[in-house]
This record gives C-alpha cells, sequence and structure tokens, in this order.
C-alpha cells in the first residue's frame, strides 16, 4: 500500500476501502477489525442473557486448575425439541504452540494385579496421536507408576502435565535440559526446565492395554 493510499484512508477521502485492505491495517497495528470498523450494536434478550450467565458461571468452574486436563461436556442448547450436548477437549495456548490433552485418568479402573507389582497406582486413557509410533492408540489405558523423580523417569514414557495439560511423552535430557518427545511425525519435541511451575511430572508408565 502506498503512502498516498494509507493517508486517505484515515483521512476519510477513501470511504470504502476493501475488506483486505482493512484487514491488513488491523494487523499492523495489533487491533481487532471492531476496533476500527462500524459493528452494529448488539442486544441480548433476557433468555440470552440467562444463557450466558450459566455458561460463564459453567467455564469458570470446569476450566479451574482442579478440573484442568478433564473432558468438558458443553452445556445442551435447545433445538427444536431436542436438547443437544457436546464434549470438547480443553486447550492451552501458549506464546509458541497450542497444547491438545493426551490423555485423562481414571481413578475407577482397576489395575491388574501384575501391573500392580510394578507399582501401579493410577490409570489414564488415552486421547491423542502423540505416541502412535510407540504402538500406544487412542483409547489404550496406560498403567503409572505415580513420582516426582525425574532421575528415575529418564529414558522412560512418562504422563506429565505441561501447563495444566496432560501429556504422554518420552522424558529424555539434553544439556541439562528435559526434553519431551513424541512418538509421531507432526508433533516437534518439547524441551521444558524441571523447575519450572509449567511442567509437573505425573509418573512412569509400567504397562498398557487396549480396550
Amino acid at each position: 500500500m502506498t503512502k498516498t493510499a494509507l493517508s486517505n484512508i484515515l483521512t476519510g477521502a477513501s470511504k470504502d476501502p476493501s475488506f483486505f485492505t482493512v484487514v491488513a491495517i488491523a494487523r499492523v497495528i495489533n487491533e481487532p477489525l471492531s476496533a476500527i470498523a462500524d459493528d452494529p450494536n448488539i442486544f441480548w434478550t433476557n433468555e440470552e442473557l440467562g444463557r450466558l450467565r450459566e455458561t460463564g458461571q459453567w467455564l469458570v468452574e470446569r476450566t479451574s486448575r482442579e478440573q484442568a486436563g478433564t473432558p468438558i461436556e458443553i452445556p445442551a442448547r435447545k433445538k427444536g425439541r431436542r436438547r443437544e450436548r457436546a464434549t470438547v477437549l480443553p486447550v492451552a495456548a501458549t506464546a509458541g504452540m497450542v497444547l491438545y490433552p493426551d490423555a485423562f485418568e481414571t481413578p475407577k479402573q482397576r489395575i491388574p494385579k501384575h501391573l500392580a507389582r510394578l507399582h501401579a497406582d493410577a490409570v489414564f486413557s488415552v486421547q491423542g496421536e502423540s505416541m502412535t509410533g510407540e504402538n500406544i492408540l487412542p483409547g489404550d489405558l496406560l498403567y503409572v507408576h505415580r513420582t516426582r523423580a525425574t532421575d528415575e523417569a529418564i529414558g522412560r514414557i512418562v504422563v506429565c502435565t505441561v501447563d495444566d495439560m496432560i501429556l504422554v511423552k518420552r522424558l529424555k535430557t539434553r544439556r541439562r535440559k528435559l526434553i519431551l518427545e513424541s512418538a509421531h511425525r507432526g508433533h516437534k519435541p518439547m524441551t521444558v526446565d524441571e523447575d519450572s511451575s509449567r511442567f509437573r511430572l505425573i509418573g512412569i508408565v509400567v504397562g498398557t492395554s487396549r480396550t
């Protein structure tokens, strides 16, 4: 865009710039489109306000630290005579990436005796595909020995959290840094700081089963 064209837009000489021109300006000044375009006023009905309040309270509850890493069921929305429900997975967005949960804990799952002898004391259901190269597929169960000792977990497949999102990775070290490696071409290794609050080791995977 030439300086003259930009000046005409800013001064109002050009009263109808193209959509993509407006998008380009919004990106440069790091503002949403609504900040530079005249959006129509939005009016809410009492029913809509009630639903917004209900959904807001639900979101605060379900996105708390205690609820992190569990499936979220969207409240039912009226559609005709049926009330439809949907389930989504929570996501953690960081400056450089978006994390999707690899697994969820299933506290009521029974632990086989031979895995209990390996100190398995937790069970997780696999959701993601980051460890398919290790023959760990969505729907598989992971039997985990809970431990916070990273020295014991080096070289092993572990369950951990990064930004409160449960991940299943192989834990390695490189130049005194912890590396979380996936077994999937589409997932890049992650470097984490053992002392960072972003990372927490849950335990070591000692066995798996396919449901």
